[in-house]
């Protein structure tokens, strides 16, 4: 498996996602990828708007291809929370986050960026902004105790790499919401040095 090939999984994923018109963002290590230092990972974040109307389409549109747990599937859509599925010929896995009914979750898709992922690949995905992986990125350090260095420097990845485009108005109010401000100044900090 290559970086091409995962990549035309995610495409295949979200074309699904299109077609069912589910909105979506792609998120963790790949969309700080994107836009910070490159790591690999073996799979991919997506989060996606509730779909329960859907629900049963967008399974039969994967399970050719996927595996994929129905009950999984229906508890993450009743707790807005995750599932995943992983393609049957290749073990890529695929996290699909439902959306949680947070002020902060709720503009993550709305705010996603519109972006080409590869020469090869004539489609533009949606990517969280890179603010919103950023918050992400260290909510989800903070939420470990802090302990997740791959977490830690994805996110300074972000800010070193975006530093002069980034939008530190928006950072700083969202981190001073989520109760991660003195994490986003440390972060800030060890950028600048």
């Amino acid at each position: 498996m290559n970086e091409s090939e995962d990549l035309l999984l995610v495409r295949c994923f979200t074309d699904i996602l299109d077609r069912l018109d589910i909105g979506y963002v792609i998120g963790g290590s790949m969309a700080s990828s994107i836009y910070g230092v490159v790591r690999f990972t073996q799979d991919a974040d997506v989060t996606v708007e509730p779909f329960d109307n859907l629900a049963h389409e967008l399974f039969e549109m994967l399970r050719p291809d996927y595996y994929i747990s129905r009950q999984a599937m229906y508890q993450a859509l009743r707790e807005h929370s995750s599932f995943n599925i992983i393609h049957l010929t290749s073990a890529f896995k695929i996290d699909v986050f439902v959306r949680k009914n947070t002020a902060f979750e709720k503009q993550l898709i709305a705010r996603g960026k519109k972006i080409k992922l590869s020469d090869q690949l004539k489609k533009k995905f949606s990517v969280v902004s890179p603010e919103d992986i950023i918050l992400l990125k260290l909510r989800w350090y903070c939420d470990g105790g802090c302990s997740s260095q791959r977490q830690w420097k994805d996110a300074l990845g972000v800010l070193a790499i975006q530093a002069g485009r980034l939008d530190f108005k928006y950072l700083n109010s969202w981190a001073d919401k989520l109760k991660i401000n003195k994490l986003l100044e440390k972060a800030v900090l060890e950028t600048r040095q």
